[in-house]
C-alpha cells in the first residue's frame, strides 16, 4: 500500500529503499529481491490495467532484467567493488538495478492523453514539441527515434524542444 501513498520519481526512491532493507534483513540479493516483486502477465497494476501481452501489450522487464544481470556479471562486479570499498576508507563505490515502471494512467479518462506539435521543414528536418517530462529516461531520444521512423529519416535529424504550454497544452 506504500505505493499508492507516494507516487512518482520521489515515490520510487522510497520503496527501493525498502526493498534494500527487506533484502538486507532476509539475507538475499537486492536483484532477486526485486525480480520476485515484478509483474506478471495478467497482474493488475494500481490504476486496474492488467500487464502483459495478452492486455496491454508486451511486457519485456523480466527478460530484460534477466539479461542485463546475467550480461554484466553481476557477481563478479560485486567482489570487485567491495574489494575496493575494502581498501578505500573515503571513496566507494557501488551497483545498483531499478525496475521502474511509471504509469500515466488516470482514473478521470480524460487526463489520459498526450500532444506533441511537430514541424516539418523543408531541409527534411523534424522539430517536436511534446507534453512530456525528461527526467533521465531517455524520453527524448525515444521521441526522436519515434519521429525519425514515422518520416523515414535519420534520427539526427529530428530535434526536441524543450517542453512549453505555449506549444502543447497541458505540458
Amino acid at each position: 500500500w506504500l505505493i499508492f501513498l507516494i507516487q512518482g520519481p520521489q515515490g520510487i526512491a522510497v520503496v527501493e529503499h525498502v526493498i534494500d532493507h527487506l533484502a538486507l534483513v532476509s539475507n538475499v540479493s537486492p536483484e532477486i529481491m526485486r525480480r520476485s516483486n515484478m509483474y506478471t502477465e495478467g497482474n493488475p497494476t494500481p490504476f486496474g490495467m492488467l500487464v502483459g501481452e495478452n492486455f496491454s501489450g508486451k511486457w519485456n522487464v523480466p527478460t530484460m532484467w534477466d539479461r542485463i544481470l546475467d550480461e554484466v556479471d553481476v557477481p563478479r562486479r560485486r567482489n570487485e567493488i567491495a574489494e575496493f570499498n575494502s581498501k578505500n576508507k573515503w571513496v566507494k563505490k557501488g551497483l545498483a538495478f531499478v525496475p521502474t515502471k511509471f504509469g500515466i494512467a488516470f482514473t478521470a479518462k480524460f487526463m489520459n492523453q498526450g500532444g506533441a506539435l511537430v514541424h516539418l521543414y523543408q531541409d527534411g528536418t523534424v522539430l517536436v514539441s511534446h507534453g512530456g517530462t525528461e527526467m533521465g529516461q531517455g524520453l527524448h531520444t525515444k521521441v526522436c527515434q519515434i519521429a525519425a521512423q514515422a518520416f523515414g529519416i535519420p534520427v539526427e535529424d529530428v530535434y526536441v524542444n524543450d517542453s512549453s504550454t505555449d506549444k502543447v497544452a497541458n505540458t
